[in-house]
């Protein structure tokens, strides 16, 4: 039988290595954003290149509370929603600085290719899994969901650098 291997949890080191790394790159300010919502929300792929500005964001311009699911945005087909916390509210108003989008129901992440459709599931696995082998670390696009739930189980506050 087949072992299956967990992704990686990050630690504060890699979360450093990695969002040092983003600040070099093309699209630097998405990058990290896309990053940062899998570790501080707990987002798989699927969910987070599921996402559209109006999940993240109100009428008047304001970063919401909670993320609402749904099903056909979730892995497993069941809706949920997600926590925005005060540190996650930063760094999309952040991300907002630089990203302009013409309609709420623009995907929340674009691509270089295609700003209109966003992302895949599985172009976001790939993006995201070269986004850390480029920056040195051994983890996978399910590393972020890992390190959100390992830090909640153990109680951890996951501080990122500004």
């Amino acid at each position: 039988m087949k072992q299956v291997k967990k992704a990686r949890i990050l630690t504060p080191q890699d979360l450093t290595q990695i969002l040092t790394y983003i600040e070099q790159t093309p699209f630097a300010p998405r990058n990290r954003a896309l990053v940062l919502i899998t570790v501080l929300a707990g987002l798989c792929a699927k969910e987070t290149a599921a996402l559209l500005v109006s999940d993240v964001m109100d009428e008047q311009g304001q970063i919401k509370d909670i993320i609402h699911l749904q099903p056909e945005q979730t892995k497993n087909k069941q809706a949920h929603s997600v926590i925005i916390s005060d540190q996650l509210k930063l760094e999309l108003q952040r991300y907002f600085t630089t990203y302009h989008p013409n309609t709420p129901a623009a995907p929340l992440f674009f691509t270089q290719k295609n700003a209109i459709r966003g992302f895949s599931q599985n172009t976001l696995t790939q993006h995201l899994f070269w986004l850390y082998k480029r920056s040195g670390i051994d983890a996978s696009s399910e590393s972020g969901k890992n390190t959100y739930r390992h830090a909640q189980s153990s109680k951890t506050h996951l501080s990122v650098a500004k």
